[in-house]
């Protein structure tokens, strides 16, 4: 059963902090079972990866207003009664379009009384798309990374409020427990500590610099040229909450993947005919037994401990229907997108004055 979505739990909250919660807690109840759930949720990786695909093949970020989202659009400015109106068409890479017009509205942080006014596009017509919107949510928030707010790509909420630290948990899948998103502050400890790169191309995107990833104790061999950008800034690594599975080059894949299964060894043999789109799927022990699998490290600008995000179980596999799955995957693109199947209940610091992107592993469980 889903949660009522008017009796969540939402205590007031300091200024620039408000209440997260997963996706996934509003829409359950319209799937017949969990496997459902989790195909619509990878599908819906799917389509954000093949958009973030779309931006690097297209050179830019999208147009106008859609700086921070899955969509391609326009805008019209024109004055009716001496009022100025500015006029959105957003399709997205889903099949859903919503038109409407630019807005403000004042937010009233309840705790100290602090306001701020934030631009947002007001939908008028939700229905033109070949696919609807949910009706279990009323937006989209931009958290793309900070520019100028008179740049294009300023509508995104970092840029609004001016935030060069913000800070979010991502909730875990299956806990539907609320987390909590803050702007102009750092709630976590520094365990792990990234760069974040910056790229003029896609300056929205926050890039890492991923260095080595080890899979239990064996390296997995790499190509510079797999992280770091090219002279037209393709490549490199972006960290991306929209995207489920993290996708890997396909020559790099090949190599992880190998690596992984033969840590796995002749214990847990491989199933022939794994579900969906994964290609190395185990079978779940039918008797409910812990299955444990490969560890995955994956360290950023240097190998030491304070760069290490370490991965296990559910965040290196996931379970659908009776296998578990290696929850990475390849594709013929020449950049990597880590996902949030491995940043579940991770806290993640965003700081662009810094440039640094700090891991909290189970901040949020």
């Amino acid at each position: 059963m889903s949660i009522d979505s008017f009796n969540l739990l939402d205590p007031p909250m300091p200024s620039y902090s408000f209440t997260l919660y997963h996706r996934d807690v509003f829409e359950k109840s319209n799937f017949k079972d969990y496997d459902s759930m989790l195909s619509n949720r990878l599908a819906r990786g799917h389509t954000r990866a093949s958009y973030l695909a779309s931006i690097y093949e297209n050179k830019r970020m999208g147009a106008h207003l859609n700086r921070r989202g899955p969509a391609m659009g326009s805008t019209t400015t024109y004055d009716a009664e001496e009022t100025t109106y500015c006029r959105y068409n957003v399709p997205y890479e889903s099949g859903i379009r919503t038109i409407g017009l630019m807005a403000s509205e004042v937010i009233v942080f309840t705790l100290d009384y602090k306001l701020q006014r934030i631009m947002f596009g007001c939908g008028k017509n939700q229905k033109s798309g070949k696919v609807q919107f949910s009706g279990s949510y009323s937006g989209i928030v931009g958290l793309g990374r900070r520019v100028n707010a008179n740049l294009s790509g300023g509508y995104s909420l970092p840029s609004q409020l001016n935030a060069t630290v913000f800070s979010l948990c991502l909730p875990s899948f299956e806990l539907g427990k609320s987390s909590i998103l803050n702007f102009h502050k750092a709630p976590w400890p520094n365990a792990t500590m990234a760069k974040l790169l910056p790229n003029y191309m896609h300056p929205q995107l926050h890039f890492v610099n991923l260095y080595k990833i080890f899979i239990n104790d064996r390296e997995v061999p790499v190509k510079p040229s797999w992280w770091h950008f090219d002279k037209n800034m393709r490549g490199g690594v972006v960290v991306d909450t929209g995207t489920t599975i993290t996708h890997f080059p396909e020559d790099f894949y090949i190599v992880f993947r190998y690596i992984f299964r033969s840590e796995v060894g002749d214990d847990s043999p491989i199933v022939e005919n794994p579900v969906g789109d994964f290609d190395t799927c185990y079978r779940a022990d039918l008797d409910g037994g812990e299955v444990y699998f490969p560890v995955v490290k994956l360290y950023f600008g240097s190998k030491n401990p304070s760069s290490m995000l370490f991965l296990a179980q559910e965040r290196v596999v996931t379970l659908i229907g009776d296998q578990y799955c290696l929850a990475f995957k390849g594709w013929d693109k020449d950049f990597t997108i880590l996902g949030t199947n491995q940043l579940q209940a991770v806290g993640l610091t965003f700081d662009t004055s810094q440039n640094t992107l700090a891991f909290d592993l189970d901040a949020c469980l």
